[in-house]
């Protein structure tokens, strides 16, 4: 009986009636010759941005390439065909508050994801963070430079927390003026994160926590 459960077990794993990505063992107990146990799991790795046709969506917002600015809702279908489908990919970069694509370079699309796979097989370890720390007041240079520094970290698979918090003697913006803030500094780094967990907003600060989409 136990004979033909573990047949059945690999012949359903051939048949790919398990899922494709898992792999099947079945362990045997060194001290028991009736005993056993079948075992699951997935390989780990990052997975690529859902693209093109499989994007479930049927209105979105496109990413201009040049200027960078969200296009208004557009069907999906007319997305795809204005591009070059050989050449580029059109890629679902969020789906909160909405859908959100942008087109990209098949080819560097690509490489993108085999690097992303190669640096997590290095070993960087998941869900370590780092942080950087940005003042209400912060001048249009100083901020694309914090910028720069978080998206660098972002690609080297760290977490990244930003925090806005006001400098000594300075003028603290009103609520409203603070949301709007973070939310601006947010946008610029929606081609390459979200943020996975909700902000912590207090009276003087605020936290954003972020960590790179698949690419």
């Amino acid at each position: 009986m136990f004979t033909s459960a573990v047949f059945q077990t690999l012949t359903l794993s051939c048949h790919r009636i398990l899922p494709p990505c898992h792999k099947v063992e079945v362990l045997k107990s060194l001290w028991s010759s009736n005993f056993s146990f079948v075992r699951t799991y997935a390989s780990a790795g990052p997975a690529r941005r859902t693209g093109d046709d499989k994007i479930p969506f049927r209105v979105v917002r496109l990413v201009h390439p040049e200027t960078g600015k969200l296009e208004p809702p557009t069907r999906l279908s007319d997305v795809l065909e204005s591009v070059d489908l050989k050449a580029f990919r059109v890629e679902l970069v969020t789906e909160e508050p909405e859908p959100i694509v942008k087109i990209v370079d098949r080819r560097d699309s690509y490489q993108k994801w085999k690097e992303q796979k190669k640096a997590f097989r290095k070993g960087v370890k998941a869900g370590e963070q780092k942080e950087i720390q940005i003042t209400w007041g912060v001048d249009n240079g100083d901020l694309k430079h914090k910028i720069t520094k978080a998206r660098l970290e972002l690609e080297k698979g760290y977490r990244v927390d930003i925090v806005i918090a006001p400098r000594k003697g300075q003028k603290l913006p009103k609520p409203d003026e603070m949301a709007a803030r973070a939310s601006e500094i947010a946008s610029m780094l929606l081609d390459i994160a979200k943020e996975w967990k909700t902000r912590d907003v207090q009276k003087t600060t605020t936290v954003m926590s972020f960590q790179k989409t698949p690419s």
